[in-house]
């Protein structure tokens, strides 16, 4: 009898750790859920890459179809939804011969879309042709986004001396006080060394001068904008 009323009394308990984890099971785990998200994010923008890649075959030569197909090819390499997602091979082949008829149709682009070819052939793992199409694309028309996938390149081979000629090419080019900034900064972090004068050596000093003075007026800002957030937080 003790017995028997042992077990009547764990029913009970059974059947809610039972109920409780049939009600769980309904519910996807937060892991599940992160997996089912990213899965739906890769489909967006594979679907987008699909439609820019129908667009560049219907308007050969056309500029803005050409950069776009690349662009969203790129972006499938450089987020890793090429390796979750099956991307077929010949689409990068694709992407680049759309770039080079639309260079071939409208020369006066050539520095946007070589620089869009390069960023393409980097994110895919094609280090020398992508350095060589943005080496390309500075030589036609220097510009900050060919410039920051270059020296980043640079940078990771140790190419200290491609990384100054490289700033010498592109800083007179930059016409707005935060790509002169933005340049001149990647190229003292790049460089390593511990001083602007030391890592800016081939600058003109107005030019060093602008950076240091830009600098300190950047770290006032951020200072200010911790003690901001510091006092909001005690409220």
């Amino acid at each position: 009898m003790k017995h028997a009323r042992s077990c009547i009394r764990e029913i009970p308990i059974i059947m809610g750790l039972f109920v409780g984890l049939s009600l769980a099971s309904c519910h996807p785990k937060p892991q599940q859920q992160a997996s089912e998200q990213v899965m739906a994010n890769d489909a967006k923008l594979v679907e987008r890459m699909e439609k820019m890649h129908a667009r560049a075959l219907q308007a050969p030569g056309g500029v803005s179809e050409a950069s776009d197909f690349s662009s969203s090819l790129s972006v499938l390499f450089t987020l890793g939804v090429a390796k979750r997602q099956p991307v077929a091979p010949t689409l990068v082949d694709e992407a680049v011969q759309c770039l080079d008829s639309a260079k071939e149709a409208q020369p006066d682009s050539a520095a946007e879309l070589l620089t869009h070819k390069g960023e393409l052939l980097l994110a895919v793992g094609k280090d020398e042709p992508g350095a060589s199409a943005l080496r390309e694309s500075i030589a036609a028309r220097p510009s900050f986004r060919a410039f920051t996938l270059l020296s980043k390149f640079f940078a990771a081979q140790k190419q200290a001396a491609e990384i100054e000629a490289l700033c010498k090419k592109t800083l007179p080019a930059m016409k707005s006080e935060e790509t002169r900034y933005a340049v001149l900064d990647d190229c003292l972090k790049y460089n390593g060394a511990a001083t602007p004068e030391a890592g800016l050596r081939w600058a003109p000093s107005k030019e060093v001068s602008f950076y240091k003075s830009r600098h300190r007026e950047l770290e006032r800002l951020k200072q200010q904008r911790i003690k901001d957030e510091q006092k909001q937080a005690k409220k």
